[in-house]
């Protein structure tokens, strides 16, 4: 049975730095500790999950994992709602736990998007979907819990360095890490998982069903110390806006949304000139003024909720002359 989160917890709750928590699994609940709550900008909690896998919520054996940073993959950036009821994780019970230590920085490559099971780490592919040679990877930093994100990029990462995915994390991503790596530590004994991306027998095995995200927020508005963030997993779209947008003739992806965003603003009258877009392929990111990226989630929000309005909408842009894809 392949891992998938499961998303009944009963009660919600606001992550909180320090704090433990179990993501509840189809496989068994993996432990994870929340290190900061001012990742992406403010919009995301850091966790960090340690290597464990256990059937009974009130077993602590695993609390040394925490003292010793062990990891099963590297650390990873989820949304905020996520912790709210109905989601996948379930606050640790106990009063007396250790604390989570968080790194002093945070390192990933330049578009990493995909689990590399060979390197344990997410990895950046080629347009061919073969992995980058190191050779030619970029290497980012994050210091911890700075907001907004400072960093940079080194040539070399220190040794025993875990590679994150370089956006916001996305449940079918994360699910094959967590099987691959379970399996690779001896922690399942069933066959490590053929990548879900990277080989056509097993296009969607790990992604969550439509039911069970439907009231999920595709498109996610942050407000922290006076900069708003308008952003959105890409591996989060509708298959039915997938479709429409792949039937237009264009690739579904943080760019893609970069150019529709800016031809809305464009027939709102609205200035691009104040407004950083900062997505990439796996990520849709603006960041700007309430005042100018509210407007913009509401009509975003309603494209996507309406496939015949997201359709109708793509045809009055290409005929403006918009290019998508550039």
């Amino acid at each position: 049975m392949a891992l998938k989160l499961v998303l009944d917890a009963p009660k919600g709750s606001r992550p909180k730095a320090g704090q433990l928590y179990l993501i509840k699994t189809t496989l068994g609940y993996i432990p994870v500790g929340v290190t900061s709550t001012e990742a992406f900008f403010g919009a995301a909690a850091m966790i960090h999950p340690y290597r464990a896998l256990i059937s009974d919520p009130s077993d602590t054996s695993w609390f040394p994992l925490v003292e010793k940073n062990e990891l099963l993959i590297p650390p990873i950036q989820i949304a905020k709602s996520d912790f709210r009821k109905g989601g996948p994780f379930q606050r640790i019970p106990a009063k007396s736990h250790p604390k989570t230590i968080p790194f002093d920085n945070y390192f990933h490559y330049t578009l990493a998007d995909f689990w590399s099971p060979e390197e344990q780490a997410f990895v950046p592919v080629t347009r061919e979907n073969e992995w980058v040679p190191k050779e030619r990877r970029i290497i980012n930093y994050t210091i911890h819990d700075t907001n907004p994100p400072q960093g940079g990029t080194t040539d070399e990462a220190p040794e025993g360095t875990y590679f994150m995915t370089d956006v916001l994390g996305g449940y079918r991503e994360i699910e094959y890490a967590l099987e691959d790596a379970l399996a690779y530590y001896g922690l399942i004994d069933t066959p490590r998982p053929a990548h879900p991306d990277l080989t056509e027998s097993q296009e969607h095995d790990t992604m969550p069903t439509n039911a069970q995200q439907e009231d999920q927020p595709l498109f996610h508005l942050a407000e922290i110390d006076s900069v708003t963030t308008l952003f959105a997993a890409m591996d989060t779209l509708p298959e039915e806006a997938i479709s429409v947008i792949e039937q237009a003739g264009h690739t579904p992806n943080g760019y893609f949304l970069d150019n529709l965003a800016k031809y809305l603003l464009r027939q709102a009258n609205i200035t691009t000139d104040g407004i950083e877009f900062d997505s990439d392929a796996g990520m849709f990111s603006l960041i700007g003024t309430t005042e100018t990226l509210q407007p913009l989630h509401t009509q975003l929000t309603d494209l996507f909720n309406n496939t015949n309005d997201l359709q109708r909408t793509l045809k009055r842009a290409k005929a403006a002359g918009t290019d998508f894809d550039d």
